[in-house]
């Protein structure tokens, strides 16, 4: 083949290439999922088919104007040049996700006494037998630091008891895993499954997954309800699942995760005893609730409800209490609470746009809003960016409790380690009970080429937040350019908050390796505590020049705005700041 003959070819299959990439609709209001998805009359109607598709490099999936969806989007990888985009089409208020539920309904709560108001109980009822589901041989898998053991007799009962002895636990959940494969799935499936269980020492199962058996992982379903608290005692468990597949599965896996719940030398007995289909009925409270969004009647303005750690704390109107045991939700109300609130969004811990590990991703033009957790996450994503989204409503739910104190979610976009390449701009942030945006991790490798630029963030208690705790980690190249701060620690999540730290800029431990970091051409305006923030002596090896300062108060000038390990704990002022660090030389502070 000549010259041109090659070039032609290759021409060729550049344009097939182009060809090929399909654009897809989704409207969670007139689609249909059995639909192609390829145009406006033929939408999908779910999210969660969106995550099921074969994305191609190319490919484009647009979600309608003024539509909304209580679900989260798992990103697919495109290719260099061809990315996977997931953006809008039609004209009104940018497609909604959310990860609250809506509680504004008078069927939804019940009264509990003394202005206390409960969500109604979950119900279940009309079980049928679920053969794919029955007794089994299970597996166990390990991985990472994780190492056990598994052995099976039968006893009395001809029931078969399995025994996994852990002989090293793990980091993470995933490195001991107790596995049954095999079973066949259908769509809006209710499986009830159930097993009877002992452990040498008490533990609880934490994370229990119906899923995909082989690459690419995914669920099959989510989680509505399971009792999983092992004793040293024979006793009965049950877990609750709803499929969220929109076509038949022959591959799903039922899956325990205990590597970092099981101690060492620890014994876990299991008895299998099967599962059936059941009718659920639930209000879907299945996560903890970190916030509760309200509007209160005759008012436009939203405001938060005030979380609790217990029943017994609920004093004032607003607070509310989860208990995740029961996933019911209980609030204080002088009256029914939809004739006091116009507006009641229970937002769960759900991560709402997951980047994972995927390369070449666009998020452009959603809002992503009311959830507990973060508002979109990525760990080791690459080439990807997010923009014109509005991520407001976000935190607030319980993370972890340490020395009596609970820590709570969540940020707006965070990128954990290994990051590379990822842009954030033109987007919106409001009201997150950490930070709007975030660089953070505790593994080595690198974090490279990471632009924050021209976003707008209002009352989120920082702006942007970065820390890396390993020595071993080289953070080389990150720009934060050209955002407006507008009143950092003035959201509903400070005055909650056991660690009040509101400010524009904060770093924790930064053990890392650092080259070429830059705060610069922003506008910082107004701060609660502090307009820069290091729990760390590095402010001189960081680029933080050419900034619009604004601070509300007499003398700005005289204002201690500036705060750093190493000097006074409440901080130092702005020239005190910059003859110090070198730091904002070409900077104005009003």
């Amino acid at each position: 083949m000549n010259r041109w003959l090659c070039g032609l070819a290759a021409g060729a299959m550049m344009t097939m290439s182009v060809i090929q990439a399909a654009e897809y609709f989704v409207d969670s209001q007139a689609g249909d999922d059995s639909n192609s998805g390829l145009s406006v009359t033929e939408p999908w109607q779910f999210v969660r088919r969106v995550n099921q598709a074969q994305l191609q490099p190319g490919d484009t999936v647009r979600f309608k104007a003024g539509t909304v969806w209580r679900e989260s989007l798992t990103c697919r990888s495109g290719a260099e040049g061809r990315p996977v985009t997931y953006t809008s089409y039609g004209t009104g208020p940018k497609p909604a996700l959310l990860a609250s539920v809506d509680l504004c309904s008078r069927d939804a709560w019940v009264s509990d006494g003394g202005n206390i108001w409960r969500t109604r109980e979950d119900t279940m009822t009309g079980s049928r037998p679920f053969p794919s589901f029955a007794p089994g041989d299970w597996g166990i898998y390990c991985d990472g630091d994780g190492l056990a053991t598994l052995a099976a007799i039968t006893n009395d009962q001809d029931e078969k008891v399995y025994s996994l002895r852990c002989l090293k636990n793990g980091e993470r959940s995933t490195n001991i895993q107790l596995n049954y494969y095999g079973i066949e799935l259908e769509p809006e499936q209710c499986i009830r499954y159930r097993f009877r269980a002992k452990a040498t020492t008490p533990f609880t199962i934490k994370s229990i997954t119906l899923m995909r058996a082989q690459h690419p992982w995914g669920n099959y379903g989510v989680l509505v309800n399971r009792a999983t608290d092992i004793t040293t005692e024979w006793q009965e468990h049950d877990v609750l699942f709803r499929t969220t597949i929109t076509e038949p599965a022959a591959d799903g896996r039922l899956s325990f995760f205990v590597g970092d719940a099981i101690t060492e030398g620890n014994e876990l007995s299991f008895v299998s005893l099967g599962a059936e289909l059941v009718d659920y009925q639930s209000l879907g409270l299945t996560s903890d609730v970190g916030n509760l969004v309200l509007i209160t009647k005759g008012q436009s303005e939203k405001i938060a409800g005030w979380k609790r750690w217990n029943r017994v704390s609920l004093k004032r109107q607003g607070d509310f209490f989860h208990d995740p045991s029961d996933r019911r939700l209980y609030v204080y109300s002088e009256q029914h609470p939809v004739d006091v609130y116009s507006q009641i969004e229970a937002a769960m811990k759900r991560v709402i746009v997951r980047f994972g590990k995927t390369a070449h991703a666009i998020v452009d033009g959603l809002t992503i809003a009311y959830t507990g957790a973060h508002g979109a996450n990525g760990n080791g994503c690459r080439h990807g960016t997010i923009r014109n989204c509005d991520l407001v409503w976000i935190g607030g739910s319980h993370l972890y409790t340490r020395n009596d104190r609970p820590t709570r979610y969540g940020n707006g976009v965070e990128f954990w380690d290994g990051c590379e390449n990822m842009t954030v701009e033109d987007n919106y942030f409001e009201n997150i009970y950490d930070t709007a945006m975030t660089n953070q991790g505790r593994g080595d490798g690198s974090v490279r080429n990471m632009v924050w630029r021209n976003n707008k963030i209002f009352r989120c208690e920082q702006a942007y937040e970065i820390w890396f705790s390993n020595p071993e980690m080289h953070v080389d190249g990150l720009s934060f350019t050209g955002n407006e701060c507008i009143d950092s620690g003035y959201g509903w999540g400070h005055v909650q908050r056991p660690n009040k730290n509101g400010c524009h800029l904060l770093a924790y431990k930064l053990a890392c390796k650092i080259t070429g970091i830059r705060y610069e051409h922003n506008i910082f305006n107004n701060a609660r505590d502090a307009q820069i923030w290091f729990f760390n002596p590095r402010l001189a090896e960081v680029r933080i020049n050419h900034n619009a300062y604004i601070q509300t108060c007499p003398v700005p000038r005289d204002a201690k705005l500036f705060r750093w390990l190493g000097v006074a704990k409440e901080g130092v002022t702005f020239d005190e700041y910059r003859k110090a660090t070198g730091n904002d030389q070409d900077s104005s502070l009003d």
